[in-house]
């Protein structure tokens, strides 16, 4: 099957406009459902980060009124959260951009985190660049999109003219950071040339448009992963059928 890598942030801090800083990382509701999917479908993952440093978690990703106040939620989600090793020590992303390793897919969980240190990486900019180029698949929830950023070439985005969603100006609103952050993503993403779209906050929006896949917030997680996994099955089927003998 596949080989999915799974980008996430490191940074476990977001500057403010007034010099602030607040807590952030990666978002586990838009990390853990999409894992499980991709291994449900039959698919392998590999999980890396800037520089190989342990994933930043937000914790606030367990407060209660994310999870309609349901506790049980809660604790499955922290189970199945510590069931997954690798987000503790993953890939060096720097290491494997400098190599020739191809991945299936590409997949961007979000939370604040991405803001920080994916918008700018160039290792991140240079495996979009290189799985695009192979045919694979780029998916990113929320703030993923973030990591889509760097991946430019000759000074135009490679996503110019595409049909994407992010979190949305309004989720951040209501987030209380719209006016806080130094500048929003869906902005940024709509300079560089990309065609947002939206569905009223909290609600599910899913975005396909060729290669990439894009989900606007944590409730769009399973509809993302499940569209990505069985296009991938589906890719890995045509590979094996277009085999003179088996690929296995």
């Amino acid at each position: 099957m596949a080989h999915v890598l799974f980008i996430l942030t490191a940074a476990d801090s977001l500057p403010l406009n007034d010099g602030s800083v607040i807590a952030t990382g990666f978002w586990a509701q838009e990390f853990v459902p999409a894992h499980h999917l991709f291994l449900e479908h039959g698919h392998q993952i590999s999980i890396a980060t800037p520089k190989g440093k342990p994933a930043a978690l937000d914790k606030n990703c367990f407060a209660p009124e994310f999870h309609e106040h349901d506790l049980g939620r809660i604790l499955n989600l922290r189970e199945q959260l510590n069931d997954i090793d690798a987000w503790r020590a993953p890939l060096s992303l720097e290491r494997i951009a400098l190599t020739g390793v191809k991945y299936d897919a590409v997949f961007f969980p979000g939370g604040h985190g991405p803001m920080v240190d994916l918008i700018d990486s160039a290792a991140a900019g240079t495996l979009v660049k290189r799985t695009l180029a192979n045919q694979g698949l780029i998916g990113a929830i929320c703030h993923g999109p973030a990591g889509l950023i760097p991946a430019q070439h000759e000074g135009r985005w490679l996503f110019a003219d595409y049909q994407l969603t992010c979190f949305s100006p309004e989720e951040e609103r209501l987030a209380g950071l719209s006016q806080r952050l130094p500048k929003l993503l869906a902005d940024q993403l709509s300079e560089l040339g990309g065609k947002l779209s939206f569905a009223a906050p909290g609600t599910e929006h899913v975005v396909i448009d060729r290669q990439l896949y894009t989900g606007q917030n944590p409730a769009s997680a399973d509809k993302l992963a499940y569209h990505m996994a069985r296009q991938l099955k589906k890719m890995s089927s045509l590979n094996k059928n277009a085999c003179e003998a088996p690929c296995d």
